[in-house]
């Protein structure tokens, strides 16, 4: 694929293109410059306000829930394995039935 020089381009576009990037730059020029005006302490604070905030017992129900979540999920697992593991050893016994029927057909000239 080749880029159009951007002299050939209609000016809209190359106006539309000049405000993109100018609103790119500036946007993370802002992120840049407030995120080296917030203060570390001010961060640790926040964070000590948001885990008094939170409720253990919900963080409880929440972790109970995931490993009921996960605890099923192993079982689903294991039973697909069995089941995989059925469905090989069937295919297993109907190629050596395939072999048999075939070792006859041979012996008696079909």
């Amino acid at each position: 694929m080749q880029f159009q020089e951007i002299s050939d381009l209609p000016p809209l576009a190359i106006i539309a293109f000049g405000i993109s990037i100018g609103i790119l730059y500036f946007v993370t020029r802002g992120g840049f410059s407030s995120g080296q005006k917030s203060l570390p302490v001010s961060a640790a604070s926040t964070a000590q306000v948001a885990a008094v905030i939170v409720d253990p017992s919900a963080l409880n129900r929440a972790t109970a829930a995931i490993e009921a979540q996960t605890m099923e999920s192993i079982n689903g697992r294991k039973s697909f394995e069995r089941g995989t593991e059925s469905l090989g050893r069937s295919i297993d016994r109907l190629c050596e039935e395939v072999d048999d029927l075939k070792k006859e057909m041979i012996r008696k000239g079909h």
